[in-house]
C-alpha cells in the first residue's frame, strides 16, 4: 500500500464533518463544550480524534483500490458516529432521507405507515405503527427487522433505498420477509395512503351524550384538529368524552402539551424534563399552552402496548395531574425526547437529548405507564398475522391452523379451538368462503386468510371491550353525580 500525499485542490472529507459537527454542537447549544470540559474531555483531544477521522479518510480516499466517492464516506462516517450511541431513536438522515422523514410528520404519503430506524446496517421498525395503518394491520412490532422487499435481500442498503421499496401507490402490495427475535416470517402488506387526519370522532351510538375521539399521532395539526372535533361533538351533544390513543406512536411534544393543558388546571405539571444541556424543567398547564380553554367534562384515556412518547406524557399527566382514568394495558414505555437538526448538507440528525418523567417524577422508559383500570385485550386479535403463502387443508396440523380455528369460532362457526384443520374447519372454511362469495375449496388459502383476518379486525371494533369498560365508567360517573 503506497501513501501518497493528498493532492492540491482535493476538498478532503474532513472539512464536511468538522463543518457539519459544529453546526450541530451550536444548533443543540452553546453549553455543550462547557459540558464536555467538565467531564474532562479537553479540545486537544477532541481535535486528536477529529485527525484521525481524517487521516482515516484520506487514507480511504487515496489509498484505495477503487474510485471512492467522498459523499458516501461523509454520510457513512456521519451515520456511523450516531449508530455508536446505541439508540434507536438517534439517526442521521441524509437529504433524501430527511425529505421522508419530514413528510412522516407533517405530509400526506402513499406507504405502509411504519418509522423505520438502520439497526446493525439493517432496517428496523423503530416505533408502533400508526394507528389504522397498513403496518398496524399486519401487526408489524418495534424491533422488527426486514430482511427482504418482495423477495430481494435489502442487505447492504441505505434506508432510503429501502423506504422507496416499501413505499408506493396505494392498492399495490409489498411481501417483506420479517425478522422477529430468532423466527422468520413473510407478510404481504397492502399499501394506503397515511393521511394528514391525527383525529376523528363521534358520538356514541347508545350514549348520546358521550362523545368519542381518536388521536391517532401528535403532528403539527393535531391541537387545531381536537380543539375542532371537541367543539362538534358539544354540539352533537357531548357531556363527557373518551379520548383513545391506543396504538398512537406518539410525535410532537408541543402539541400533546396544548391538548394536555386543557384538562389540567394552570399550573398543575404535565411532564418533567431532564438533559445534559440545561437545568432540570418542568412544563406546566397554562393559558399559553390552551388559550384558556378547559374539558371540564368527565374523561377517560384509552390506551394499549403501542402507546408511545407523546401518548404516554397524556396518560401521565392524566393520571398524576387530573385525577382521570386511564383504561386498557400498560403502555409501550418510551421516555425520551428527541430533537432534529439541520445540517449544512441538507441532511438532518435526530437525537436524543432530554429524557421525560411523569408530573410525579417517575421516568416510564421500557417500563410503560400503568393505567388506573386494567382491561387486556381478547387473545384472537392479538395474534400475529397468518402466513398467507400457505394452503391450509383438511389434516393441517400446525399453530396457525388453531389461530384460524379461532378466528372462525369468534366469528360463530361450529369448529374446535385445536391446532388440527378438521372436517369441522372445512366445513366452517366452506360456509365462510360462500358467505364472503370466495371460491369454495374447503382450503384456506390466501384471499381467504386475508378476508378472514380483515373480519376479526372489524368485529373487534364492533366488540371493543376496553370502549366498552370506557363508556361503562362515565355512565357511572354520571349515574353517581345524579
Amino acid at each position: 500500500m503506497t501513501g501518497n500525499k493528498q493532492k492540491k485542490g482535493t476538498i478532503s472529507i474532513t472539512k464536511y464533518i468538522v463543518t457539519n459537527i459544529i453546526v450541530a454542537l451550536l444548533a443543540v447549544g452553546g453549553t455543550v463544550f462547557i459540558y464536555e470540559s467538565k467531564n474532562g474531555i479537553s479540545s486537544s483531544s477532541q481535535q486528536d480524534q477529529l485527525d484521525n477521522l481524517a487521516d482515516l479518510a484520506t487514507l480511504i480516499e487515496q489509498g484505495y483500490i477503487k474510485d471512492t466517492d467522498s459523499k458516501k464516506l461523509y454520510e457513512g462516517a456521519m451515520k456511523g458516529m450516531v449508530a455508536a450511541i446505541d439508540d434507536p431513536y438517534s439517526t442521521y438522515f441524509t437529504a433524501e432521507e430527511a425529505k421522508g422523514f419530514e413528510e412522516d410528520i407533517n405530509g400526506n404519503f402513499e406507504g405502509i405507515g411504519a418509522v423505520m430506524t438502520m439497526t446493525n446496517d439493517l432496517p428496523t421498525v423503530a416505533e408502533p405503527p400508526i394507528k389504522d395503518s397498513p403496518a398496524e394491520k399486519a401487526k408489524l412490532q418495534v424491533g422488527d427487522v426486514i430482511l427482504k422487499v418482495d423477495g430481494k435481500s435489502i442487505e447492504g442498503q441505505s434506508l432510503s433505498d429501502v423506504v422507496k421499496k416499501v413505499r408506493g401507490e396505494k392498492g399495490s402490495s409489498v411481501k417483506l420477509d420479517i425478522k422477529r427475535g430468532s423466527e422468520t416470517f413473510p407478510v404481504t402488506i397492502t399499501r394506503d395512503v397515511i393521511p394528514v387526519d391525527s383525529v376523528t370522532g363521534n358520538i356514541d351510538e347508545k350514549n348520546k351524550d358521550i362523545g368519542y375521539i381518536n388521536i391517532s399521532s401528535f403532528n403539527s395539526t393535531t391541537s387545531e384538529e381536537f380543539d375542532k372535533m371537541v367543539t362538534k361533538l358539544r354540539k352533537d351533544g357531548a357531556k363527557s368524552f373518551v379520548i383513545d390513543v391506543r396504538g398512537n406512536p406518539g410525535g410532537m411534544l408541543d402539541q400533546v402539551e396544548k391538548i394536555t393543558s386543557r384538562f389540567l388546571k394552570d399550573g398543575k405539571p404535565i411532564v418533567k424534563f431532564e438533559s445534559k444541556l440545561e437545568d432540570d424543567e418542568e412544563h406546566v398547564a397554562s393559558k399559553k399552552l390552551d388559550s384558556g380553554e378547559k374539558i371540564t367534562e368527565p374523561t377517560v384515556l384509552l390506551v394499549d402496548e403501542n402507546s408511545a412518547s407523546a401518548s404516554e406524557i397524556m396518560a401521565g399527566a392524566f393520571i398524576d395531574s387530573a385525577n382521570i382514568e386511564v383504561i386498557g394495558t400498560k403502555t409501550f414505555g418510551k421516555g425520551t425526547v428527541q430533537t432534529v437538526i439541520p445540517m449544512n448538507d441538507g441532511g438532518e440528525i435526530k437525537l436524543t437529548i432530554k429524557k421525560w418523567l411523569t408530573p410525579k417524577g417517575k421516568w416510564i422508559h421500557k417500563k410503560g405507564v400503568d393505567p388506573t383500570i386494567k382491561v387486556d385485550k381478547p387473545d384472537y386479535i392479538q395474534h400475529k398475522l397468518i402466513d398467507a403463502t400457505l394452503d391450509y387443508k383438511l389434516g393441517a396440523v400446525n399453530e396457525n391452523v388453531k389461530v384460524i380455528n379461532e378466528y372462525l369460532k369468534v366469528l360463530g362457526y361450529d369448529v374446535d379451538v385445536t391446532d388440527t384443520y378438521s372436517e369441522k374447519t372445512e366445513a366452517a372454511i366452506k360456509a365462510f368462503q360462500q358467505k364472503n362469495k370466495l371460491e369454495v375449496t374447503g382450503k384456506a388459502d390466501e384471499k381467504t386468510i386475508n378476508v378472514l383476518e380483515k373480519q376479526i379486525v372489524e368485529y373487534w371494533k364492533l366488540h371493543d371491550n376496553q370502549y366498552e369498560k370506557a363508556v361503562e365508567t362515565l355512565v357511572k360517573e354520571r349515574t353517581s353525580e345524579n
